[in-house]
């Protein structure tokens, strides 16, 4: 039971970046982002809407409960690595608070960009060293697969507001806590949001990576990830304004 929550095991090779694993999950991922879309009206119809939002906020809760649990129980546990400071599980505090509390008309709005800012990047180049055989690996798929699909949930059938000014705020909220981390990385002499290093396997399979520091790499991805994350928003809140049209 102890290698189950170990995050690295010799026996187990990880998930391969771009392996068939990596893109089945990825595939399963983009299909359910499409049908949510796509049947938001049915699941509105469906209503239960408090049920559902309340058991989407105790799996995040219980997935990172279970990961502190586990990490501290096996003794592995450490300041460098498990704090509550890596930028997708802060998100997924957040979005716990939001899902609980039915937040729709205030924190969400800028919480929303984060559930992509971070977790998107995370999804298209994992860095994961178990396999199915492994906690880690549902771990990472709840608070990063789910979690972005649950925000989405929110968006689409719970219509739960955001805007441009809400995600002007992200990209200044979010590079002051990059600010932030950087300094307690310099004096921890930790790797918190990646900003010292990114991940081994990037870099042999993008060489190129070399060139520049972390923090340009993650600021560029930040960025297009940011603008990503708008584009559903617009789409949702488009949708919503013809819906609401008088019909003639």
């Amino acid at each position: 039971m102890t290698d189950f929550f170990r995050k690295e095991l010799e026996a187990d090779a990880g998930i391969p970046l771009f392996g068939w694993e990596h893109l089945f999950i990825s595939a399963v991922f983009a299909a359910a982002w499409v049908l949510l879309f796509l049947f938001r009206g049915r699941l509105r119809r469906f209503g239960h809407f408090g049920e559902l939002r309340l058991a989407m906020a105790w799996i995040l809760l219980l997935n990172m409960l279970i990961h502190y649990a586990s990490r501290i129980m096996i003794g592995e546990w450490s300041v460098s690595e498990d704090l509550p400071f890596h930028l997708c599980f802060v998100t997924n505090f957040f979005m716990i608070y939001v899902l609980f509390t039915d937040n729709r008309r205030g924190l969400f709005r800028v919480v929303y960009y984060f559930t992509l800012i971070g977790p998107l990047p995370a999804i298209i180049w994992p860095d994961l060293h178990r396999g199915a055989g492994g906690w880690v690996f549902y771990q990472f798929i709840i608070s990063h697969h789910l979690m972005l699909l649950f925000s989405m949930y929110c968006l689409y059938v719970l219509e739960y507001k955001t805007s441009a000014k809400s995600a002007l705020a992200a990209f200044f909220i979010g590079n002051a806590y990059v600010g932030l981390m950087a300094v307690f990385n310099h004096f921890a002499n930790t790797n918190y949001v990646m900003l010292t290093e990114l991940p081994a396997r990037l870099y042999e399979v993008y060489p190129f990576l070399n060139k520049m520091p972390a923090f340009f790499w993650l600021e560029s991805v930040g960025i297009l990830a940011l603008l990503a994350a708008y584009a559903p928003a617009l789409s949702a809140n488009s949708r919503k304004a013809l819906d609401n049209m008088p019909k003639i």
